[in-house]
């Protein structure tokens, strides 16, 4: 069975919270996801409609388009698909930023996802997206390598205490 991309809809109640409840032993894990955990869904999907089309971001945020990977009903991965780079975002974050749930990981969801949300991306024009991550996460690296993205460079982050990696990848030539 494959999954898809899906808009987080009202429908979605219980899929959520068995998704939020997975990161919940490690919260820091969980990535792309920006409402408040006690958030109701009716709140929720209002938000993440909101920061797609751009209404009333706060300030330093672009319009972002978020997506959940679905399969068999469950929820089990994320992908934030940010219209335009800004400064920050730059540094940190890039065009895309994702996670899978922990009891979903090592079954190329990532992998399928980021797929998925590169032909979001043709569709929003973005020939080149930015993806970053830190030089320790082997899976976000395998990830973003198997699509395709090429390392332009590596270095340490100081506001991330981390050793980061930049990688971009034509959304045009998807095999």
């Amino acid at each position: 069975m494959t999954g898809q991309l899906v808009n987080l809809g009202l429908t979605h109640t219980a899929a959520l919270e068995a998704f939020l409840e997975d990161f919940d032993a490690t919260p820091e894990d969980l990535h792309g996801y920006f409402c408040q955990r006690n958030w109701t869904i009716e709140k929720v999907v209002t938000a993440l409609q909101d920061m797609a089309s751009g209404t009333d971001l706060k300030e330093g945020l672009v319009p972002c388009s978020t997506y959940f990977w679905e399969q068999s009903d469950m929820l089990q991965g994320v992908i934030n698909i940010r219209h335009r780079l800004n400064p920050s975002l730059e540094l940190h974050g890039g065009h895309i930023g994702f996670s899978v749930a922990p009891a979903h990981r090592g079954k190329r969801v990532a992998s399928r996802m980021l797929e998925a949300g590169l032909l979001i991306c043709q569709e929003l024009g973005i020939e080149k997206a930015l993806l970053t991550c830190d030089s320790s996460n082997e899976a976000s690296r395998r990830t973003i390598e198997g699509r395709g993205g090429r390392l332009e460079k590596e270095e340490c982050l100081v506001s991330a205490q981390a050793r980061q990696r930049w990688y971009w990848i034509d959304s045009r030539y998807l095999d």
